[in-house]
Formats: structure tokens, C-alpha cells, sequence
């Protein structure tokens, strides 16, 4: 090959650049944000008139680049779809905030823009700030010791008598450990290890929680009775008081699920608005009813090997009031800290992003050995072996193996909490459509809602990802440069901001 001549991948690069129908396909990029694998399909809409049968506006696939039409895959996880993730996280993170302080995205002349702000200031009001709130973290119950990071102690240090375990391995660990070394969170024996205690307690996770939300309910109840002077029931406590939550789910390092919520206390409303609770019902009293939840919480789990086991949370949890300031009381860094955990993956936890990210068809102990480790590879393992189990079908652990049998969602939250993530994509939708029917460019659905007309439509599945593998490379520079645009445009407002508060100007 000479200095002058292309690959065939460089030379299909700039056979697309330079072709006439680039900016077209720039534009399809742009608006799927970089998808590193967007869904293809073919078709046409119209809007129609249903009295008169005119059509207002027509759409066809033939009409763009490739004869597709690329939509977001919007997967969460970031090992997937980076940029479908970092979209997910920034919704999560006004899903967490809106809860928190209400309209979070006010400018600083005391007006809210955008379609987020708008949905956001329209369903929770500011002053969730003065309400009870609480950021509570619980973990799993130890199912075997396990090397850990202790910020400069040693990991495990021995004591009693016991210098081995039953199976002859060392009872203590003398070592200093890393962070983010792989022996973190791996057993000291596995053979001592209960993994199937382990995978069948991420399994029953999810009713582990419901139960302690029916249990801060029946808390609540005496906490009520004893502040008010009156007799209060767990069913009547809902006539004073409710209970909103949003909750995400992270993966520790020994692979098992620990929760994140925030936990806010309303009054009860019977137009179903949000509004303050009494002042007897305090953070101290939410508090108490959380925690008493927290410590009677507890599932039945089945018993594949004859071990009688209960689901509980583990002793290690905690619950801070917002209200009181310190790291909790930062509620923009709380909302990012659980936006952040919405899009990892069990394997992230393992520094393996993407071996654990979808669903196995089959089981290749070796290759999973080699991506993960062995601690999290037993537990995919374990918990595809008691998935074959006819006694534990209902569990479909084969299905969930690649969550460690973790069948949760990763982030939900209780109706009333905040902005939901339909309404935020809802908004982002009719703000897209704005954008183009303002540039002229011509939107079936934007025009039909305006004009009150009906859609019509057949579209058919093309494929998945990019047409070219030179156009997910190209996708992906294109990327970066929005990424450092942007950092660049940030850090130029906090310059500007930075400037204003040093030399403020006046008018004389």
C-alpha cells in the first residue's frame, strides 16, 4: 500500500463524509445521540385529517440516508450504550432531585426553562425541601468472610483460636488490600462460602424490600399513636402520612445487591397532591419507623440443600437525615450519587463492564472465569445450576443468572415521589419536534398533534446498529467531540460565573 492509497475502512469513512447525503445522516446521529448500536427500520407515516382525509405532512424512510430510520436503543447500562446510559442517568438524576428539592433546575433569575424543568416544577413542589427526608443504604447479611479494603487496617486479622478454616485455609487475612484490587470482595475460602444462600438472597431481594415498605407503614403506626395522643392504626396511619421512595440497586463487590434510597415523608392528600406532613411527623420519627422496618424485615427462602435460610438485611446500613447536612444533605451530589449506580452492571463491580450485561443463552465456565473471576463466575454458575431445579422454576434463575439472580429492577420509585422517566422522554420528544419544525424541516407527529390529526404509519425492523462498521467508528468521534464541546461549553459559563462575582457589573 502507498502513502497515498486508503484502507477500505478509511476510504468507506470518507466515502460517507463526503457524500452528499452526510448531513442527513449527521442529523439521524445527532438526534439518537451517538447510539453505539441504534435500532434500523423501514416505513412511512403520514398525518392525517380525519374529517377530510388530507394529509398534512408525510414521512418515508426511502427519503434517508441507508433508506433506514435510526432509533436510540436507550439501553441503561453503560457497558452497552454509553450514550443511551449517560441520557438515562441525567433523567434518573432529575427523577432522584425533583424528589428532593422539587424544581431543581431553576435559573438564576428565578424562572425555569426547558421541557424538564417544566414537567419536574409541575408535579413536585419546592416545598419537598422542608419535608422529612432521609438517604438510607442497606446491605446483605454475610454469607461467608470475604477480603475487604479497610482504608489502610489489615484485611482481616485473625482471632481465637481458630488458625484454619474446616477445609484447611487461613481464617484471617494479614494483608493491606487496595481498593480496587480483584482480591477485594472475594471469599477467604470458597468452599466455606454459601453461594447458593447468596444467589437465592439476591433473588428475594426485591420482596425483601417490599416487605420493609409495608413494614415503615406499620411502624409508623405507634410512632403516630404515641406523638399524637391518639390511637392510631397501621390502615388509619395512611389517612395522616405517606411514604415516598426511590430506590437503586447497586452491586458490591462480593456480588451481592445492596439498596440506595431516599425515603421522604408527605402528608396525605386526598386530591393525591404532595403536600407537608404534620409537624409531630419529624426525620426522627421516619427514622425510628425505618429502622424498626429495616431490623423486622424478613423472607423464607427454599431450600435446594437442606439449609433452612431467611432472607434479611445485613447488619451494616445506614440512614441519615438530609435535613442535617453533611454528604446526605448535598442533595444535587445524593441524586448523582443514585443516578450513577442506575447504569452499572453486576460485573462493573469486578472491573469487567460487559461480560454480565445480557442474558445467557449458554454457560461457558471457562470464558466467565477468565472475564470476571472466579467469586462472581461461581455465583453466574450456582445460580444457572439451581436454575435447571424443577422446585425452583417459579425463580427463573437461569433467565437472571447474568444479574447474579437478582431479578429487581435496578431503579423504581413509588408513584407520587417525583417526575417520572416517561414524562421527562415525553417532554424531550415534544422539544425535539419543536427544534425541527422551527428549522423547517417538516415532523409527521409534531404536525398531527398540533393540527389534531391522526398518525398513520407501517414500519418494519431493518436491523441493529450502524449500516457500516465505518459508521459506529464515526459515531463514536463524533461523540467525543460533542463530549469535549460540551466540558469546554461548562467550563466556560463557570469562568463567566467566576468572572461576574469578582468584578460585578453595575449600572451607572
Amino acid at each position: 500500500m502507498t502513502g497515498t492509497e486508503l484502507s477500505p475502512g478509511m476510504r468507506a469513512m470518507s466515502d460517507r463524509v463526503s457524500g452528499a447525503d452526510y448531513p442527513a445522516w449527521r442529523r439521524q446521529v445527532e438526534r439518537v445521540r451517538y447510539c453505539a448500536r441504534p435500532v434500523r427500520v423501514t416505513g412511512c407515516a403520514s398525518a392525517v385529517d380525519t374529517s377530510t382525509g388530507e394529509v398534512s405532512a408525510s414521512f418515508s424512510s426511502g427519503d434517508q440516508p441507508d433508506g433506514t430510520l435510526l432509533i436510540a436503543c436507550g439501553d441503561r447500562r453503560a457497558s452497552v450504550c454509553a450514550s443511551c446510559a449517560e441520557t438515562y442517568r441525567r433523567d434518573m438524576w432529575h427523577v432522584v432531585a425533583s424528589g428532593l428539592q422539587g424544581r431543581s433546575t431553576a435559573t438564576s433569575s428565578g424562572t425555569h426553562t426547558g421541557a424538564r424543568a417544566d414537567t419536574a416544577g409541575s408535579v413536585v413542589p419546592s416545598t419537598v425541601e422542608s419535608h422529612p427526608r432521609l438517604f438510607v443504604t442497606l446491605t446483605a447479611p454475610s454469607f461467608g468472610p470475604v477480603h475487604s479494603a479497610r482504608g489502610g487496617a489489615v484485611c482481616r486479622p485473625r482471632s481465637g483460636r481458630a488458625r484454619v478454616c474446616a477445609h484447611g485455609r487461613p481464617a484471617g487475612c494479614g494483608l493491606v488490600h487496595d481498593t480496587a484490587h480483584p482480591v477485594v470482595g472475594t471469599p477467604l475460602c470458597a468452599d466455606c462460602y454459601d453461594y447458593a444462600g447468596a444467589v437465592l438472597w439476591n433473588s428475594h431481594a426485591g420482596e425483601l424490600w417490599r416487605r420493609t415498605r409495608i413494614g415503615i407503614d406499620r411502624a409508623l403506626a405507634p410512632l403516630a399513636s404515641a406523638a399524637t395522643g391518639a390511637p392510631v392504626t397501621a390502615s388509619g396511619v395512611r389517612d395522616l402520612l405517606r411514604v415516598s421512595y426511590v430506590k437503586v440497586s447497586e452491586f458490591q463487590k462480593r456480588g451481592l445487591v445492596h439498596l440506595h434510597l431516599v425515603i421522604r415523608l408527605d402528608g396525605a392528600d386526598p386530591n393525591g397532591g404532595i403536600v407537608a406532613p404534620a409537624s409531630w411527623a419529624t426525620a426522627a420519627l421516619l427514622s425510628s419507623a425505618v429502622r424498626r422496618a429495616v431490623g423486622a424485615a424478613a423472607v423464607a427462602l427454599p431450600s435446594p440443600d437442606g439449609r433452612l435460610r431467611v432472607a434479611q438485611w445485613g447488619s451494616q446500613f445506614d440512614v441519615s437525615d438530609v435535613s442535617a447536612g453533611g454528604p446526605a444533605g448535598d442533595t444535587r451530589r445524593v441524586a448523582a450519587y443514585l443516578a450513577k449506580y442506575a447504569t452499572k452492571t453486576a460485573s462493573d463491580s469486578a472491573g469487567a463492564s460487559g461480560a454480565l450485561a445480557s442474558r445467557f443463552r449458554r454457560l461457558h465456565r471457562t470464558w466467565l472465569r477468565r472475564k470476571v473471576g472466579r467469586h462472581l463466575a461461581t455465583l453466574v454458575e450456582t445460580a444457572w445450576d439451581l436454575g435447571g431445579r424443577a422446585d425452583l422454576a417459579d425463580l427463573k434463575l437461569r433467565s437472571w443468572a447474568h444479574t447474579l439472580g437478582y431479578r429487581g429492577h435496578f431503579a423504581t420509585k413509588s408513584r407520587r415521589y417525583s417526575v417520572t422517566l416517561g414524562a421527562l422522554r415525553a417532554a424531550r420528544r415534544t422539544w425535539r419536534a419543536e427544534q425541527r419544525s422551527a428549522s423547517g424541516e417538516p415532523d409527521v407527529w409534531h404536525t398531527a398533534t398540533d393540527a389534531g390529526a391522526a398518525v398513520v404509519g407501517d414500519f418494519s425492523y431493518a436491523g441493529r446498529g450502524y449500516t457500516h462498521a465505518t459508521d459506529a467508528d464515526l459515531a463514536r468521534m463524533m461523540a467525543r467531540e460533542y463530549e469535549d464541546a460540551l466540558h469546554e461549553y461548562r467550563d466556560l459559563l463557570r469562568r463567566e460565573a467566576e468572572m461576574a462575582e469578582w468584578c460585578p457589573l453595575t449600572d451607572e
